[in-house]
């Protein structure tokens, strides 16, 4: 399980979250009771779906636009965990910037999550095997397309698929009352809500921590009774009659897991309802808020999972010139924040100036990955946490003005220097071969010649020689952090 997977999680939450903050706020008071089952039904299908699509980052950002959303601090903010994992400087070579701490803590949280989807699981299928158990050994009774099952004094009236729980001699019910009540259990029958309370179970057991989920359940539950209700009800002095029915039929006794029942804590709202003047057509107009809400939402979340889309340089170019020219040129080159060197020995170290064919990849490999390029300067410095942000002004003359901004942060020293995974070669035989030693300053370009020294031994594969950097929790030299390297090794 990985953070892709609790992303997942987080994102259908929010979803769901808004959704039903309109329903709160909007819906529930109203009547149109099989328009708000529906609601709250799609509301818990597309927090599920959404997430799963992903408009293109052009269609999101042309939209939304570049500058509503910060596009460094919300795909942290909602995904923290990214910050932290492992990433790559070199083929070969990972920083795993606190990758220890933060892998253990997504093995406990996945531990913890599978343990409660379990737990969850086993809930539902031993409530599936109970009213098995029901049906099999109470007397029971064929009517049409349902089935009759007296559940015993005690059982809270109930309906699962076409199975009717009830007893005639429940709180000493008149034949006119057993009536009614048959009558408000098959329409929860004609109309498949065990379907539904099904589908939120199933839900539930993947969202087992969320409040949110739990609470849409008791909504849909509520809202099976108050349509039941409506239907059976009447009108005139039948809803007076069928409302005493209800107060009377009260009880505390615990209604079976997949059902409502006449619990004393949802009959007061059930009365409320069945007197309640009915809400007029035009406000079904509400219900149509699921549609901007989810549209919106869709194009936040595929706005942020592509904070940094801009538009190639090719098709930049020609609508900016019409098409004169066929390629983009580099104009000025800002860099900003940058400390320990100033932007003449940038430039140069990066190799390219005004004038230039601007190639978007091309520069940010300068910028990032070249084994001579400016990060590799700054790695080997001894500047591991160093990062840069490269911005694009777009020029009418068919340039384009770049920003790069440098975050050098701390200097780091090397701390404690190990091996893994070698059983026939000596430690200390791998040790003489490695270019870095405890209390140098960290670099880059020592560890690449590790490696090749490490490969020219000619003793193990190496396509696995990967050594692990993670830095201690506390910086222990002074102004310098202190990262430990491991170097894993596979054999021949």
């Amino acid at each position: 399980m990985n953070t892709t997977f609790f992303y997942f999680l987080i994102e259908s939450s929010v979803y769901l979250l808004f959704f039903l903050v309109i329903y709160r706020l909007a819906i529930a008071h109203l009547t149109h009771f099989n328009w708000m089952r529906g609601y709250l039904l799609v509301s818990l299908a597309l927090s599920i779906l959404l997430p799963l699509v992903k408009i293109p980052g052009e269609w999101s950002h042309s939209i939304i636009g570049n500058s509503l959303f910060d596009k460094t601090l919300f795909p942290t903010i909602l995904n923290p965990l990214i910050v932290f994992t492992p990433k790559t400087i070199e083929p070969g070579i990972q920083v795993g910037v606190q990758s220890n701490i933060w892998t253990s803590l997504i093995i406990v949280l996945s531990m913890i999550y599978l343990i409660g989807a379990i737990y969850k699981s086993i809930t539902l299928f031993r409530n599936l095997l109970q009213i098995r158990e029901s049906i099999l050994n109470n007397p029971r009774s064929k009517e049409g397309k349902y089935w009759i099952v007296n559940a015993g004094n005690e059982a809270t009236a109930f309906s699962f698929l076409n199975y009717i729980f009830i007893n005639s001699d429940h709180k000493n019910l008149t034949s006119e009352e057993f009536q009614q009540i048959k009558c408000h259990e098959q329409i929860h029958a004609n109309q498949r809500h065990t379907i539904d309370i099904l589908f939120v179970e199933i839900i539930s057991i993947v969202f087992w921590f969320s409040p949110l989920v739990h609470y849409a359940k008791i909504k849909i539950q509520e809202i099976h009774e108050y349509i039941s209700d409506e239907k059976t009800a009447g009108s005139g002095e039948m809803k007076r009659q069928y409302a005493q029915l209800l107060f009377n039929l009260a009880s505390e006794n615990k209604a079976f897991y997949l059902s409502t029942g006449f619990s004393g804590k949802q009959i007061k709202n059930r009365i409320t309802m069945v007197a309640k003047t009915r809400s007029l057509p035009k406000h079904k107009l509400i219900f149509a808020s699921l549609i901007p809400v989810a549209a919106f939402l869709l194009l936040s979340f595929s706005y942020l999972d592509n904070p940094s889309v801009t538009i190639p340089a090719n098709s930049r170019n020609k609508e900016i010139n019409s098409g004169v020219n066929s390629l983009l040129k580099i104009g000025k080159i800002n860099w900003v924040n940058n400390k320990i060197i100033d932007a003449d020995g940038l430039n140069k170290i990066l190799g390219l100036k005004t004038g230039d064919e601007y190639i978007k990849e091309n520069f940010e490999k300068r910028v990032s990955s070249d084994i001579n390029g400016i990060s590799t300067f700054y790695l080997d410095k001894g500047y591991v946490f160093s990062k840069m942000d490269i911005s694009e002004s777009p020029v009418s003359d068919g340039t384009v003005d770049l920003t790069i901004t440098v975050y050098e942060g701390v200097q780091s020293k090397i701390g404690k220097i190990s091996i893994r995974g070698n059983k026939l070669v000596s430690t200390e035989d791998i040790l003489s071969k490695i270019s870095v030693k405890p209390g140098d300053l960290f670099s880059k370009t020592k560890i690449v010649e590790s490696i090749r020294a490490l490969s020219s031994m000619d003793k193990f594969d190496n396509d696995k020689i990967m050594p692990d950097i993670t830095p201690q929790s506390k910086e222990s030299d002074g102004d310098f952090a202190i990262v430990d390297i491991a170097f894993n090794v596979t054999e021949k």
